[in-house]
């Protein structure tokens, strides 16, 4: 198994180093296809995972059947790994391939009992995983700050504000198509779309795809 260490996980240990590990921890990938779930919600063991191609979704589905976009998967990232941390026996998310993917999975009790050599490239690992985690609760929290608006303006408002921080432009492009983007921000696509639309025609924002150029730079707060 060739795994690339431009992955984050895989920061700072050299590709031989890398397949040395992924052998001693016992890892193993699988190959999915559109639509199929990689995990489901209430029946999947959570285990540390990679997304070494495709792209998938992680979502989260209430009791009437309503579901709600968590966060995009793109190649080279890593999910599953709070809920592995967690001990928990069933992940409680769904993670569903929107294309053609290849995952690798890590149990989580091979990361954390480190074999007897003790080598620095697996204690590499567990602190890359770490700050992985951490930057994640900050994603997390910087979500839920968008849900403290009311309105749908206001959370996009918000939401293309940090954008423009993390580019540091005024033209950026988003991860999220518009019902990906609806779904993130927990508000009703046919609504949202209204709403850029009228942003646009106020001079505001101007867009194309999932191009967004914020025009009206007095406007932001």
């Amino acid at each position: 198994m060739i795994v690339d260490n431009s992955i984050e996980l895989f920061s700072g240990i050299n590709k031989v180093d890398v397949g040395r590990l992924l052998k001693c921890m016992g890892s193993r990938s699988r190959n999915y296809k559109k639509g199929d779930f990689i995990f489901l919600a209430g029946q999947s063991a959570p285990a540390v995972s990679i997304l070494l191609s495709g792209r998938a979704q992680v979502v989260r589905e209430n009791a009437w059947g309503d579901s709600t976009l968590i966060k995009s998967l793109t190649e080279g990232e890593i999910f599953g790994e709070v809920f592995a941390c967690m001990g928990l026996k069933v992940i409680p998310v769904s993670v569903i391939a929107v294309e053609n993917s290849v995952v690798l999975m890590i149990n989580i009790n091979s990361i954390i009992h480190t074999c007897e050599n003790a080598c620095s490239f697996h204690m590499q690992f567990i602190s890359n995983l770490l700050k992985i985690i951490a930057n994640k609760n900050a994603a997390l929290n910087q979500k839920m700050s968008y849900m403290t608006h009311k309105t749908i303006r206001g959370r996009i408002t918000a939401y293309f504000n940090d954008q423009i921080t993390q580019h540091d432009s005024f033209e950026f492009t988003i991860p999220f198509n518009r019902t990906e983007l609806a779904a993130y921000l927990c508000v009703d696509r046919s609504a949202m779309s209204r709403e850029l639309s009228n942003m646009k025609q106020e001079g505001i924002i101007d867009f194309g795809g999932k191009k967004i150029c914020w025009l009206k730079k007095d406007y932001l707060h």
